[in-house]
């Protein structure tokens, strides 16, 4: 199986396209109707008691106040099943806030930091069932680029697929047994192939976070794998997933399709 390759000289021909969606992204999601990936609410499930559009959330005044809102009570928390946990992590109204950041690594550091959702759900031993599933059912859905949503849409769209690779690279190694960093590493390959056909889309901060938790996954199956990198440790792959050198796309390519015959 051979991926198409992705040649850094090609970014700029795409970045007006991509300057348009972030900046629908900016000035549009935090006001938007609806959140970020907004999954259906089972009957019974907790959700949060204030969203955006709702007219409590527009007098919060700051994100502290924001990020308080939306803490899920522990006696709902140890009640939740993974899926739902998962489910309901996806719908956390702040999770835009992953982009507040020019590198991945602080993005995730501070939705981890600020939501108790997302520190339990990596707990649980299934997480990376859930999450790679959820990630497929998006990748498998790429076309909904193809209509004509509008582009504040299509930009939730991108986010809620970036901000699932970046969660994905947070996956641990379970058990001393990496066939759950293998599955997970072939569900982003298959990301990476799909985002490679919405080039236009996913160019820039769409595909620095594939490029970013493939390293990180990698790095955890293969220890050595760093060694391979330019600058070694301080590879930007590693902390924000831009990647700047051909060099550091085949070492990410290849090892990625090495790891998961």
């Amino acid at each position: 199986m051979k991926v198409k390759k992705f040649k850094i000289a090609a970014m700029g021909m795409y970045m007006k396209r991509c300057f348009i969606i972030v900046f629908c992204l900016v000035t549009g999601v935090i006001n938007a109707q609806f959140l970020p990936g907004e999954l259906p609410v089972k009957q019974g499930i907790w959700d949060y008691p204030v969203k955006p559009g709702m007219e409590e959330w527009k007098q919060f005044n700051s994100n502290e106040a924001k990020v308080n809102a939306c803490q899920i009570p522990e006696e709902a928390l140890s009640s939740l099943s993974t899926e739902d946990l998962t489910d309901l992590c996806l719908r956390y109204p702040l999770l835009w806030d992953f982009y507040a950041f020019n590198s991945t690594n602080d993005g995730l550091d501070k939705l981890f930091r600020d939501f108790n959702g997302i520190r339990e759900l990596y707990k649980r031993e299934d997480v990376s069932i859930y999450l790679t599933r959820r990630y497929l059912e998006k990748i498998q859905s790429l076309s909904f680029l193809d209509d004509t949503n509008s582009s504040l849409e299509k930009g939730l769209f991108v986010i809620y697929v970036s901000v699932l690779e970046g969660l994905l690279s947070r996956i641990e190694l379970q058990n001393r047994n990496k066939e759950n960093l293998k599955e997970v590493l072939q569900t982003l390959v298959t990301g990476y192939e799909g985002k490679l056909n919405y080039v236009e889309y996913f160019m820039g901060f769409g595909l620095q976070t594939n490029f970013y938790s493939r390293a990180h996954v990698i790095a955890k199956m293969e220890p050595s794998f760093v060694e391979q990198l330019p600058h070694r440790e301080k590879n930007a792959a590693l902390y924000s997933g831009m990647v700047a050198d051909e060099q550091t796309v085949s070492v990410i390519d290849e090892l990625s399709y090495q790891l998961i015959k």
